[in-house]
């Protein structure tokens, strides 16, 4: 497990000795432990969750070593493989959007180092929004916007971006209004990554916009980098970096490493 996870494991297990304490800011802004109602494994939940008025039937269960959650009559497979030796469960109702009249229905899941966040939402008994955010951990939400934070990291949706950088952690952000969703192309890496000090393993050509040619600066081999953002801009990848005499550009990257190994993990 990697330092950035390693320190993550520690924060989470903080959170979790916390349990469902409140936490708000000004902008409506609430932590991930402030949620309606958690469900308990095996016992059957009433709750309105589409705003009819009627209050739905909401289970979650083990069946043949499959996590299961049933909404009235219909059933999804939360878990491929369970076993509660191994796995910390939470299944959370949620309100992130509180301008529609429905919630949602989350699991967080936690088993040693790896864990993942999906998000459900029904009307009924129909299924109308299943998202999966794997290697992410839920940490908060905006109940004006409907967006919601996740730190995500790279066995996640980003994942692609770790055979350029190698490991990092950054802060996945999905909007939810009503039964759609939409996700961010561009994301902010966490302070733990903005603090590491990349070398490059060559020179690299820093552009001022993803959508540019000009360049912005070039860094040399063995060239101290920091990376602030990483950017999928269509089919390209980018990342937005800061040299040590403080100007931003864009890198684009592929599949093979550009910064070295020995690249600190983790610089005070």
């Amino acid at each position: 497990m990697n330092i950035i996870k390693k320190l993550s494991a520690i924060l989470l297990a903080v959170s979790m000795i916390l349990g469902s304490s409140f936490v708000k800011n000004a902008d409506d802004t609430y932590a991930a432990s402030t949620y309606k109602k958690e469900l308990k494994l095996g016992q059957t939940c009433y709750y309105d969750i589409d705003g009819d008025g009627d209050k739905d039937s909401i289970k979650y269960y083990v069946s043949n070593e499959k996590l299961m959650l049933k909404v009235n009559n219909t059933k999804k497979v939360l878990l491929d493989s369970y076993s509660p030796d191994c796995f910390d469960i939470y299944v959370r109702i949620y309100d992130f959007y509180k301008k529609d009249k429905s919630v949602e229905i989350v699991l967080e899941w936690y088993e040693y180092s790896n864990w993942g966040v999906k998000i459900y939402k029904f009307k009924n008994n129909t299924c109308k929004l299943s998202k999966n955010y794997p290697d992410a951990l839920l940490r908060n939400y905006n109940s004006n916007t409907g967006v919601v934070t996740m730190e995500s990291y790279d066995c996640g949706n980003f994942s692609s971006f770790a055979k350029a950088i190698g490991a990092f952690g950054c802060y996945e952000k999905a909007k939810i209004k009503g039964y759609n969703v939409s996700n961010d192309k561009n994301v902010k890496t966490t302070d733990m990554v903005k603090q590491n000090k990349y070398k490059a393993a060559k020179s690299l050509t820093a552009y001022t916009s993803t959508n540019s040619k000009k360049k912005a600066f070039t860094a040399k081999k063995g060239s101290i980098l920091r990376v602030y953002e990483l950017c999928k801009v269509g089919n390209s990848r980018y990342i937005k970096v800061k040299n040590t005499s403080g100007k931003y550009g864009y890198i684009k990257v592929g599949n093979s490493r550009i910064f070295t190994k020995d690249s600190i993990i983790y610089a005070r």
